[in-house]
This record gives structure tokens, sequence and C-alpha cells, in this order.
């Protein structure tokens, strides 16, 4: 268990009473304010809480009766014992954190992969390197795999239904005996209240329940409680011999501990049998753009000469790749953006006094033109200052210069087979990075941009959390919509100390 809770954006360490303790404490758990928002600071406080509670639980268990009316003292776990403990915390928390890059590396590889998957899904020719084709090929194998599940859990859920009739019994779909529904079962239950609490997207609250139900499936229909860590680690070696990816595997098992941790936070379950589980994968280790190679980008054809292919689709081609360098947003990010997500919005400084600024707004929404944008995640919603080199370059003269004051920012941009504006204008980037950069390093993507924009925050010193603010990145120490945690004074204060020393990009519109 990992005694960390979270209540709004502050931390509690969380703690379940053993059962033989409940009546002398008069309570079934301990629930205690950190009085922290940051993740790791409320990390460093645990052990101390531990060892806290275990003198507690050790005092009241020696004050506890047996069965013959006699005091029957425990003795306190030793130092030993509890530094044993804590230790084991530690690594149990690192194996948390490590199950988390995974599934954030995964997605970036989907991310950086997705132009490839959809030109294999239309049928069409793909100018990629053979290393990228076949890990795209596995991926969508994996997503029709996906699919066929959907499809099968869709039938099994309405013979289910049909067999309501009989009290306390459900069908199974093998062939073997009806099996009890007596209790709390994670792929209906705790799913839907978890759900409720949580408001995820569709898609998400469905793969989450599919998580669930291949864990049923694969292990046995259980009631909640009734799972130990054992079926855990039977579940992933099933799926491994299923012929999931490690990083596929992470994501489920990371979906899995998610539910059974809800489960132990509003006490349907006692303990978290999936934590700590997790495949060590080696990471595909994504390179950032080094000073020479932004160099050897900035000084291309399209920059030093002018050139727009049509494949970069007009002023695309030029400002993405700039936009991403000084704001660290994804590609779809910066390639869905509308005219009217670009705007100027005023904010009191550390003074008090008003003051303007230029931005991006990253918004998911559907507009009245039918302009759908869409996010990664809660996150990803964010308000960008204009870092002042964009204004030099002459993003703001470029937007005056657009005649759809209502349309996209890159109106020639059109959408992939799954929805995507920059799938096909992706595909152009990497022929045109590998024909007329120079850049050799295949590990060397569009998704760079992200970690350089991290390298070059920590240059200027720019407090992660604050990066992670502005990039749109997922963590637990940021609050998940802008005003709140930083102040926009904050973010115009953060963008105006980011620099890129020793580049020098040619405008595309004289100011």
């Amino acid at each position: 268990m990992s005694y960390l809770a979270k209540r709004g954006s502050v931390y509690y360490f969380r703690r379940i009473v053993p059962d033989e303790l409940r009546l002398a404490l008069g309570k079934r758990e301990i629930m205690l304010s950190l009085r922290t928002k940051d993740r790791e600071e409320a990390k460093r406080l645990i052990p101390k809480e531990i060892i806290k509670s275990d003198a507690l639980f050790a005092n009241a268990r020696k004050g506890s009766v047996s069965d013959q009316g006699k005091a029957k003292p425990l003795a306190a776990k030793s130092p030993a014992q509890l530094e044993r403990e804590r230790l084991w915390w530690e690594a149990e928390q690192e194996q948390i954190e490590w199950a988390n890059k995974a599934l954030s590396d995964q997605e970036s590889e989907i991310e950086e992969l997705e132009p490839i998957m959809d030109a294999l899904a239309a049928g069409k020719p793909v100018d990629a390197s053979p290393a990228d084709v076949a890990r795209a090929v596995q991926l969508l194998v994996i997503h029709k795999q996906e699919m066929a599940d959907i499809e099968r859990d869709a039938l099994v859920s309405q013979m289910r239904k049909r067999s309501s009739a009989i009290p306390n019994q459900v069908v199974d779909c093998e062939g073997e005996k009806p099996a009890s529904v007596q209790g709390v079962y994670l792929d209906t239950d705790i799913v839907d209240l978890w759900a409720a609490e949580r408001s995820p997207a569709a898609k998400t609250k469905d793969s989450y329940r599919r998580v669930a139900e291949w864990l049923h499936e694969r292990i046995g229909r259980k009631s909640v409680e009734q799972f130990t860590r054992k079926d855990i680690l039977a579940f992933k070696d099933r799926l491994l011999a299923d012929g999931q990816t490690p990083q596929n595997v992470n994501v489920k098992l990371g979906n899995l501990r998610t539910l059974l941790q809800w489960a132990v936070d509003n006490d349907y379950a006692e303990s978290n049998p999936a934590m700590g589980i997790v495949l060590k994968a080696p990471a595909n280790k994504r390179m950032t753009y080094g000073l020479a190679d932004l160099q050897s980008l900035f000084s291309s054809p399209v920059y030093a000469d002018g050139a727009r292919p049509k494949q970069g689709r007009g002023e695309a081609a030029y400002w993405l790749p700039v936009l991403a360098l000084f704001t660290g947003a994804r590609m779809e990010e910066l390639g869905q953006l509308r005219v009217g997500d670009i705007k100027q919005v005023n904010y009191p400084d550390a003074d008090n006094e008003m003051r303007s600024c230029w931005g991006l707004h990253f918004v998911a929404d559907t507009d009245g033109n039918g302009q759908v944008t869409r996010l990664k995640n809660a996150e990803s919603e964010r308000f960008v200052p204009l870092h002042p080199e964009l204004e030099r370059l002459g993003f703001l003269n470029y937007l005056e210069g657009l005649s759809d004051k209502k349309g996209r920012v890159f109106p020639e941009l059109r959408a992939g087979a799954y929805g995507r504006q920059t799938a096909k204008w992706g595909e152009w980037y990497g022929r045109y990075v590998d024909s007329d950069t120079g850049i050799t390093d295949k590990r060397v993507t569009f998704h760079s941009f992200r970690h350089t924009f991290k390298d070059y925050c920590r240059l200027a010193s720019i407090e992660e959390p604050l990066a992670n603010r502005l990039m749109g990145h997922k963590t637990q120490g940021v609050a998940a919509s802008y005003g709140l945690g930083y102040g926009l004074h904050n973010l115009v204060q953060a963008i105006g100390r980011y620099k890129v020393p020793g580049l020098e990009i040619p405008p595309s519109y004289e100011g």
C-alpha cells in the first residue's frame, strides 16, 4: 500500500487500521493531512507517519485483551523492522514512478508514430525508416486486437443482461457453469463508481473497464476484495503470453492499479495487490535537438530561402517547428489551433498593476463552425503566453493577414484518417528533416521539441512544475486549470526568461 492519498490538491497520509484494533481505536483508518500540495514533499513525510502509526498500533495491542480476559501485550516493532518497512515503501514508490514514466514513454511513441499508423491504416505508401514502420505495424495489430476485444466484451455484456432474470448468476461465455455475482466487482461497480467521481473521458472509462474485464477473464470472477498479489502477477504473465508488449502491459497494470487503489481509498478493499507490479523494459530514449541541430534546421531552405514545399502546407512549414520550440506544445495541439485561440488577456502583476499579454489558449471544444479541437488530457488545457521571439518573427502579423478570422491558424492542413490535422504534415516534416537539414539521428523527431523546451527551461532556471504547467504535462504537483497554482504573471515571467542562446531564426514576416 502506498499510504499516500489526495483530497483536492492536498496530499494525505492514509492507513487502514487492522481489524482487531478498530474497536480499541474507534476508527477504520488513519487519515492525516500532510499539509502540502507537492507530491515529492508528501513522499518524504510518509515514512515518519508510518513510524507514528506503527507506534499507535503497538500501544493499542498492548492494551488489547485475550480470550481469557488477560492482557496480551505485543512487542512494538524494532528500529530495524521500521527501517526495513521504510526502505520497502521507498522502493515501492520508485516502482510506481517508473511505471508512470513507462506510460509517458509509450504515449510519446504513439504520438510520434501516428502519422505512419494513419498511412498504413489507409493503405497508402509510407516514407519512414524500417524500424519505425515495423513498430507502427505492431501498434496497429495491438489496436485491432483491442477493438476485437471491445466487440467481444459488448457481446458478453448483452448475454449477461439477458441472463439477469436468474438471481445472483451470470452466463459464462466459455461454457463453464454460471458463477456467483454477489459482491462488488471491478468491471461493473468499481469502474462506474470511480468514473462517477473522476468524470474521465468516455474512451478512458471504456479502457479501464476493458482492463478489469480482462482481469476477470484471465484470473476468474472475484469480488474486488478477494484479489491477491499472486492474481495480479498471474494476470501480468497472461498478458505477456498473449503477445502484449511490455509498454502495453504496464499501461494495463497502471489502469488496474488505479481502480484497485480507488477501491482501497473507499473501503471496498483492504489493500491494493497491484501496487508495485511493473515490467522493467528498456525505455525508448527520445533525443532532444542540440544547438547544432537547431542551427541546421533553422538555416534549411524553409527558413533561409523562404521555400514553402507543397506537402509542408504553406506557412505551417515555417511556424509549427518555431512554435514548438518556444511553447513546448505537441504537434497536434499547434496544428489544430484556431485564430480565436490566440488572444490578448489582462492580468495583475506581482505589484497588482494591470498588464496585458498575447498567448495561445489550448482548449478542447467544438465551435459553431464544426471545428473540433482535442487535447491529450485535462492538464493539457492551458494558456501559454506568447514568447517575445514569436512576436519578433512576425507571428501576430501572420495572424492579422489571415482572411478567415474564425478558421484555423494553418488552414492548409488537412485531417488524416483518424481526424488529426497534422497527420500528413508530420510525414512531410520527417522527410524534410532527413533530406534538407543534415540531421541524421533518427531519434530526433518533432516530439523532441518538447524535450528541448524542457532542457532550455532548466537552463533558464524555470521551476519544473512551472515548466510542466506551460507544456500541459500531466503532473501530480500542479493544479489542473490555469490560474490555480501559478498566476498568469508567473507564466509571463517564465516565458520571458526562456532563451535559446546561440540560435538565430530568420523572420517570416517583417514586423
